[in-house]
């Protein structure tokens, strides 16, 4: 009996021996399967990033793909220091990533969650020395920042950025003097917020009791071996030479820009990293938190991580906790893009396919090429071609509905910088004669096709749309499947197209009128005198102060462009004079008006002419004001 279980015993061990080794082959054979798709690997990335770079004019590229457990393609393209003739390497080259660095931030505040020592949905001033006022009922909470939805307005300008040597104000000092109003109450609507990933890291900094760049060293760069990154700036000594230098063409020549520094808001897009180390993140977070034997995440914590928080309309893409989501044919990614004014970045993870894509480019030109590299990848490597769909035939009964203009929540209210939406426009919807939605604005026209109650899908794409309702069944607001974290609302009427570009450009024109006319009318306007006399050159004063604060104004933003965000010309300062002064000229041109008309009776042609001119003054004053013109009102 012994003997026959030994014998049994053997005959068990042999069949699991060999049933092993079938499941090892099989796994094996799988993973050289899957990986023989990616044979052209090096030819199809070099052949895409050449002509991107010839195409649109770009320096420096680093690319990075793993697959399956394993890195299985980097590189670097281009020159990383000109001067040095320094080419670009995969494993030391420094590019700055931008907002993708927010995916570190996010891995902190989910690493001290799964120590105890946050909660995901306490009141976010638990954490902080200072207090976001209380807005509305619902206090902001972790999760909230994580999905975007905290609520704040957009804000940056004049401080965002920095060159080296100005580093500005430390994390903990701006988190406080920069604090933003709060726009909606939090877990609305989502709308992408810098401030509020930067108040995260402030959290990571209270919380742990190190220095948030210090903590991220020690707690996720060494664990995973990435030697190459950093959110230090400038960068350490020890990483100076590899740093990829930033360049623009100026007289046809690329020269050198200054270091870009965002210390203040360091959390939301300081690091500096390689593609071999973005390599080891990416491989980290597919593994679920672990990477060489170092757990960076609990597997638990990491899938949650990677699991949807908030979406605008649950049939679409939304966020996950910090990462946002793709669909890429049917695939469903997960990641983060980056931009600096120098740098621009995408980062994604495909758990389904165990697989993780990197790139990043140097340029000032062109931020298309970093949002076309991904979709284009798998237009290659997992095509799909969406279905034809007929658009329904009664949709015309209910496609007014959604016609109109959108604009993003992502703006500022509160200070001069809601004047950038004077440019930034917004997204409009217009039925079709062919039951479709034409949708023009952030991207070129496309049309949509109804597919579902609210729900659109792109007629020749797998772009989709959905429109949200307010609590009376309007439509109220609209979401881009491909920005899950940035919400539109219908645009407020003060903010459409009349009020905001077509009146004062008329009300400009009549003014540029009013200073022609007296260029051929001066000899006559000398011989005036009383409210008439005072009439004309108070409307000329009125005129000249307007025309001359627009020309100034559009000067500088054209001058100045992005560099606006590093900080605020002097000129653009004085310039804001001449609003206060155009609204006092507008107030005395309405006295002397009212009081010409009750003392002089003028003829019929001569009141309508200057009423208007009135009217233009005034609604010109109102329309500084709308747009915080009036004052000196920024951070």
């Amino acid at each position: 009996m012994q003997l026959i279980e030994m014998r049994s015993g053997r005959g068990l061990c042999s069949w699991a021996l060999t049933l092993i080794g079938i499941l090892f082959i099989g796994s094996v054979t799988a993973a050289e399967s899957t990986l023989s798709t990616f044979d052209d690997i090096e030819a199809y990335v070099d052949g895409t990033i050449e002509s991107q770079m010839v195409l649109k004019d770009i320096p420096a590229v680093t690319v990075s793909i793993v697959k399956d457990g394993q890195r299985i393609f980097s590189k670097g393209y281009g020159t990383a220091d000109r001067d040095k003739q320094i080419k670009v390497d995969a494993e030391t080259s420094l590019f700055r990533i931008g907002s993708t660095s927010k995916l570190f931030t996010w891995t902190a505040i989910m690493q001290l969650y799964e120590q105890g020592k946050v909660d995901l949905d306490a009141d976010v001033n638990t954490y902080i020395d200072f207090t976001i006022p209380a807005t509305f009922e619902e206090p902001i909470t972790l999760r909230d920042i994580l999905s975007h939805t905290a609520g704040f307005e957009d804000g940056g300008l004049g401080y965002l950025i920095r060159y080296y040597p100005d580093r500005g104000i430390e994390l903990a000092e701006a988190m406080e003097t920069y604090l933003p109003e709060r726009l909606n109450p939090p877990g609305a609507v989502s709308s992408y917020s810098n401030y509020a990933t930067a108040l995260a890291g402030l959290v990571v900094q209270n919380v742990s009791g190190q220095p948030f760049n210090e903590y991220v060293e020690e707690h996720i760069f060494k664990p995973l071996g990435m030697a190459y990154s950093t959110f230090e700036e400038p960068l350490p000594d020890d990483l100076q030479e590899y740093r990829v230098v930033g360049y623009a063409r100026e007289a046809g020549r690329f020269a050198e820009k200054p270091f870009e520094v965002l210390n203040s808001f360091a959390p939301a897009g300081a690091v500096s990293s390689s593609a071999n180390d973005m390599a080891k993140f990416m491989l980290a977070h597919l593994n679920y938190g672990k990477l060489n034997g170092n757990q960076i995440l609990k597997p638990a914590t990491a899938r949650m991580m990677h699991s949807k928080l908030f979406a605008g309309d649950e049939r679409l893409s939304g966020m996950a906790h910090g990462f946002y989501e793709h669909d890429y044919n049917g695939h469903r990614l997960i990641g983060h893009g980056g931009d600096t004014m120098q740098f621009h970045t995408d980062m994604v993870i495909d758990h389904d396919e165990n697989l993780g894509i990197f790139v990043s480019y140097m340029t000032v030109t062109d931020n298309d090429a970093r949002n076309a590299f991904v979709k284009q990848f798998y237009d290659h490597y997992f095509p799909d071609d969406p279905d034809p769909i007929e658009p329904p035939a009664d949709f015309s009964s209910r496609a007014d509905k959604y016609a109109g203009s959108y604009i993003f929540w992502r703006r500022n209210e509160s200070t001069i910088e809601k004047a950038m939406g004077l440019v930034s426009g917004g997204t409009e919807v217009v039925p079709t004669q062919n039951n479709t939605l034409l949708v023009a604005g952030i991207y070129p026209e496309r049309q949509f096709v109804e597919v579902g109650e609210n729900l659109f899908r792109q007629v020749d794409g797998d772009e989709r749309i959905a429109f949200t309702e307010n609590e009376d069944g309007e439509i109220n607001g609209l979401y881009f499947e491909s920005l899950p974290f940035m919400a539109l609302q219908r645009t407020p009427t003060l903010q459409t197209s009349f009020f905001r570009l077509l009146l004062p450009s008329l009300c400009l024109l009549l003014m540029l009128h009013v200073l022609i006319s007296w260029g051929y009318k001066r000899n006559v306007y000398k011989t005036l005198s009383g409210a008439s006399r005072r009439l004309v050159y108070s409307a000329i004063g009125t005129a000249v102060a307007n025309i001359l604060f627009i020309i100034l104004f559009l000067v500088v933003v054209v001058i100045y462009k992005d560099a606006l965000y590093t900080g605020l010309p002097f000129v653009f300062k004085l310039n804001l004079i001449l609003p206060i002064l155009a609204g006092l000229l507008a107030l005395a041109t309405t006295y002397f008006f009212v009081k010409r008309q009750k003392d002089e009776k003028p003829g019929l042609g001569s009141s309508i002419y200057y009423g208007l001119v009135v009217f233009a003054g005034l609604y010109m004053t109102f329309f500084y004001y709308y747009w915080n013109f009036l004052g000196w009102n920024y951070k």
